[in-house]
């Protein structure tokens, strides 16, 4: 049977095209959009936030790892399009805001929790908002490039395969599936290669007595982060962040007991977010790696479940719900980019000309930025090599393991995607190609979008 035709007067030619609703996504298109580019942002789920809003445990950090140094100032290092979705989501009743740690905060010294289902409809209003049209329930199928050029995307839905015509394209696929199908140069990470990742996999465990719950911790000396904040309907300060030391619980034979447990909490009577399970590592570009780590994950759930009840009060009669619709695979490809950030370059602070944004938080327990300072991200990273009309955002921008322990992180992806959004429609508009674009004028529009270009230094 001959393969499907491929329509090409489905969709009109557009500006900008951003390929997945990531947190990566909705930024890039909010911007693409707001800046004045005809956009269409395609996702292949049927909601925005990706992985970010299904896997992660909070929006983190929007702040600098201030706790973790005695005296140091506390620092916004993130602001415009994600401290916009964080009011959106709050104005929803689905969040708190950033809340202070009480334990743990020389890792993450502030949390930002929100409630999946409201965050994927304020991500979704912002980007209509911005006169973005939105595709899901679709998935690119093909890309066509030539010479560094991209000239058209093939993508499948419903409505079968169609062609897609941009002037500039954002890949915001997590895996760089767009740059590395048009010939960019990528670094790939399997089983046994160093920087590989394992698959992640999130759940939300109700019916939970959470005082009971704490106190019972708290007797047996296993809270390693806490933190409380009053939640959507509540008028007291209710649990909102928890970490459980479970190799304690290994050490006494448990062995239904995860390597560690990190979660959050927005709703009463429930751990919304439970992060504590792992595959891998995975290769995130193999189906059948992917489809093992689902039914195993899904399995290990369930073993967490009957640990809490048997061994914890409060939780007795608890049960799992709202499991990640996918696993998450943290890294597959990195793409390479005009520049990419180091292990140095993270945990020294530096600053660069050209950069759009700044971040702290490294996702893992042995680096961390000098003197609870913030690290530059240049433009550069989202440019990548041998392409002329793509940028990249999100968590395949970076092959240093410590440097992708940060970028991959939610709020790191969103100013990312608000840089990339905005370049994109700033290049469309000048008629030049990202490697070109005033990068000057560049960050003029960010800081005036609301974005931390850089960081003041007293």
């Amino acid at each position: 049977m001959a393969a499907p035709m491929v329509s090409d007067a489905r969709y009109p030619e557009y500006d900008v095209v951003v390929v997945g609703g990531g947190m990566a996504g909705i930024a890039a298109a909010t911007a693409s959009g707001r800046a004045g580019a005809r956009t269409l942002l395609i996702e292949k789920a049927g909601w925005l936030g990706g992985m970010g809003i299904t896997g992660a445990t909070g929006l983190h950090s929007f702040f600098n790892i201030f706790l973790a140094h005695p005296g140091a100032e506390r620092l916004r290092v993130v602001g415009g399009l994600a401290q916009e979705l964080v009011d959106r989501v709050r104005e929803l009743g689905g969040g708190v805001g950033h809340v202070p740690m009480e334990r743990g905060g020389d890792f993450v010294s502030m949390l930002t929790p929100v409630e999946p289902e409201a965050f994927k409809l304020a991500a979704a209003r912002m980007c209509l908002e911005a006169g973005v049209r939105l595709l899901l329930h679709t998935v690119m199928d093909e890309v066509r490039a030539a010479d560094g050029h991209v000239e058209s995307l093939v993508v499948w839905n419903k409505a079968g395969r169609g062609l897609l015509r941009a002037r500039e394209y954002v890949d915001c696929t997590g895996d760089g599936d767009l740059a590395g199908w048009a010939g960019a140069e990528f670094a790939h990470f399997g089983p046994g290669d160093p920087g590989a990742y394992s698959a992640g996999f999130t759940f939300r465990l109700c019916n939970i007595d959470l005082q009971a719950l704490e106190a019972d911790l708290e007797r047996q000396g296993l809270i390693t982060q806490l933190a409380h904040a009053v939640k959507p309907g509540m008028s007291r300060p209710d649990l909102v962040r928890l970490g459980i030391h479970m190799g304690q619980l290994r050490e006494l034979g448990e062995d239904l007991a995860p390597g560690y447990f990190l979660s959050s909490s927005v709703r009463p009577r429930e751990l919304t977010y439970c992060n504590c399970v792992n595959h891998g590592p995975n290769d995130g570009l193999d189906p059948d790696a992917l489809t093992a780590a689902e039914v195993d994950l899904r399995g290990r759930m369930l073993g967490v479940a009957e640990l809490f009840r048997r061994r914890f009060a409060g939780c007795e009669e608890c049960y799992p719900a709202g499991p990640a619709p996918s696993v998450g695979q943290r890294r597959a490809r990195a793409i390479r980019c005009d520049y990419e950030l180091t292990q140095e370059d993270c945990t020294q602070g530096r600053e660069f000309e050209d950069q759009i944004g700044c971040f702290s938080f490294i996702d893992n327990p042995r680096d961390l930025v000098r003197d609870a300072g913030a690290y530059g991200i240049p433009y550069r990273c989202l440019v990548p090599r041998g392409l002329d009309n793509v940028l990249i955002a999100g968590r395949m921008m970076t092959v240093d393991l410590p440097a992708h322990n940060s970028t991959r992180n939610t709020a790191c992806c969103l100013l990312c995607g608000q840089a990339a959004g905005t370049a994109a429609a700033m290049c469309v508009a000048e008629g030049c190609r990202p490697a070109d674009l005033d990068v000057t004028s560049l960050q003029r529009r960010l800081g005036a979008d609301g974005a931390v270009v850089r960081v003041p230094r007293g």
